[in-house]
């Protein structure tokens, strides 16, 4: 049966609440969709209509789209989002489970994955693996920087544009370029009004450096304790091909398809929507 977007869902996590779109009716193989950074749960809506069934649940992560903002004694490291796709998890009521990913959504994918072994059972990944790995000694400067960041990012206002069409346009020409229907389909649900201005409703902390990056050892731990069959699609095109690095841990995880496909970094939202569908179909089947 052909995946459709059934409704709104809302999921609570230590006192956060988590917006998200339910697409596909229980009894079929569960899966919970993981948008980008800064993206929400509308990157999935131009491949799910291709795809039958399962029974999708597509979060709005913490800081993004319709999903509430950490607190300010909280932060957006990205090891926060384990438990809260575990919370989803657990209150759909699903024991096992895979996982679809999109750029930060993958990488949150490995590590869930990770840490969970036993539960997760697949994980498609777009154009995301993991994140760079960062020298001990390292540490130090980084907590500095992004105890500096957060105060910077913490205290500003998102910016305001005239009309709803510049708020697209702003996501058209951003650090990751888009499609103009791409973009559209993401201001849906991530632009909102007021006092006359349309604003971009994330989180502007989301923008800050991490307080503690992973290390290479980090990462080693969680990715070869990944059980669940895993396939990454890699977009031709995009700016973030792999290096050294995910060279380096492609060893940890033997068993990951590779697939390579034409396209941008969201290439599951533009143009190559139905064909990244059917590559992400043929593997969760």
């Amino acid at each position: 049966m052909p995946i459709e977007f059934i409704r709104e869902r809302s999921f609570e996590n230590k006192g956060l609440k988590f917006a998200a779109k339910e697409w596909g009716r229980s009894g079929y193989p569960p899966v919970i969709a993981l948008h980008g950074w800064l993206d929400n749960a509308n990157t999935f809506d131009r491949m799910l209509p291709h795809m039958e069934n399962l029974h999708v649940i597509a979060m709005d992560l913490a800081g993004h789209g319709r999903s509430d903002f950490r607190s300010q004694d909280s932060g957006y490291d990205i090891w926060h989002d384990i438990a809260d796709v575990m919370a989803v998890a657990d209150q759909m009521g699903w024991e096992t489970f895979g996982l679809l990913g999109h750029s930060r959504g993958a990488i949150i994918s490995c590590l869930v994955a990770g840490t969970y072994p036993e539960r997760v059972t697949q994980a498609a990944l777009i154009d995301g693996f993991i994140p760079l790995p960062e020298e001990a000694h390292n540490t130090a400067k980084q907590l500095a920087r992004a105890i500096h960041e957060n105060k910077r990012f913490g205290n500003a206002s998102p910016t305001g544009f005239q009309d709803y069409d510049r708020a697209v346009l702003a996501r058209v020409n951003g650090f990751v370029k888009l499609e103009n229907d791409a973009a559209a389909i993401l201001a849906e649900r991530g632009v909102i009004e007021s006092e006359g201005l349309f604003y971009w409703r994330n989180d502007q902390r989301l923008k800050a450096a991490s307080m503690i990056k992973l290390s290479k050892d980090h990462l080693e731990s969680f990715l070869t304790a990944i059980r669940a069959r895993v396939m990454m699609i890699q977009a031709e095109g995009s700016a973030f091909s792999p290096d050294k690095h995910h060279a380096e841990a492609f060893d940890w995880l033997p068993h990951m398809e590779i697939v390579k496909m034409p396209g941008s970094h969201h290439l599951h939202l533009e143009v190559g929507a139905e064909a990244v569908a059917e590559k992400v179909q043929a593997f969760l089947r």
